[in-house]
């Protein structure tokens, strides 16, 4: 298959030419490389019969130009204010064109336009590398190769119902860390709602995420059926969590993220905010919470385009 190259101005000159020596517009197309159907049509509109080249070439832009299609995102329609909004509140651009398709049927819009549209600049303030997700190839730290836990329970042992996201209250565990010595955020996730609770801590020790961990529950007076975590060791105090949440907790096999994969999911969106390096120590609770809002509120496509907090707190 050729790839089709528009007319230049000294194809025009060449296509002049040839005319003048009498060729057919089949032996001008295998001159200039064409299909001659094109030819044909650049002879056609000539005004009056008569080919000039500079004149021909002026119309063939002017045609151009004149079936250049319109982008559907235009400012101050009610599409375009809906779009800036809700990449002001950081929704992903498939998220957008789903949840504006769902109420407009008859005019709906692909994400890809969305996405072509941040990228011409059309929304003032908002880039690809401030307002979306990914900013790039996501690198990742080498694991130790040790296991410091000796689990009662692993995620092949969780009930059917938390296997299957069949009920509420049923969460997986992690930590964000970023630069040693700058502490660490606590995330926890229910399976079926993707619901987020987060809480920052000075230090990743098992007593810091320990107290994290009961704090975060508590705030939100949430008693946890289970808890799925991985195997670091500042889950170390998971025993004792047991204990005093009156909860099974378990954990994935050592280097299966993706056992865990709505937290690490939720981890990666968390990334966006809390970009590595940052320290934790002194993160402000008030972003944080805004932050964690931010993503319970955000529409999601596993569920329907329901936000988590609609499904955690209406089912």
């Amino acid at each position: 298959m050729k790839l089709y190259r528009h007319f230049t101005q000294m194809d025009m000159c060449c296509l002049f030419y040839l005319l003048q020596l009498g060729l057919s517009n089949s032996q001008i197309a295998l001159a200039l490389n064409k299909h001659r159907s094109s030819v044909g049509r650049i002879i056609k509109r000539c005004p009056g019969g008569s080919f000039n080249p500079e004149v021909s070439y002026e119309n063939y832009l002017a045609n151009r130009k004149k079936s250049v299609r319109k982008s559907r995102i235009q400012k101050g329609t009610e599409l375009f204010g809906f779009i800036q909004e809700k990449l002001h509140e950081y929704w992903s651009p498939e998220i957008i064109a789903l949840k504006w398709n769902e109420r407009h049927e008859d005019d709906s819009i692909s994400f890809n336009t969305i996405y072509s549209a941040i990228k011409a600049g059309v929304f003032e303030r908002i880039s690809a590398k401030s307002h979306l997700r990914r900013r790039g190839k996501q690198k990742y730290g080498k694991r130790s190769q040790y296991c410091t836990i000796q689990p009662d329970k692993t995620i092949h042992d969780l009930p059917e119902e938390a296997k299957h996201r069949g009920r509420l209250d049923d969460w997986e565990g992690d930590t964000i860390r970023t630069t040693p010595g700058k502490g660490c955020i606590v995330t926890l996730l229910d399976r079926k709602s993707r619901f987020l609770l987060a809480k920052s801590v000075c230090s990743p020790s098992s007593d810091k995420v320990l107290d994290a961990i009961k704090e975060a529950f508590s705030e939100k007076g949430i008693r946890p059926r289970t808890i799925v975590f991985d195997n670091g060791s500042e889950f170390a105090k998971f025993r004792k969590l047991e204990e005093e949440l009156k909860t099974s907790v378990y954990f994935a096999d050592p280097h299966s993220p993706w056992q865990r994969g709505s937290n690490e999911n939720i981890n990666d969106c968390l990334r966006f905010f809390l970009p590595r390096g940052m320290d934790f120590r002194n993160l402000d609770d008030g972003y944080l919470e805004t932050v964690v809002y931010l993503l319970n509120n955000r529409p999601r496509k596993c569920l329907g385009l329901k936000s988590p907090h609609e499904v955690y707190c209406c089912t």
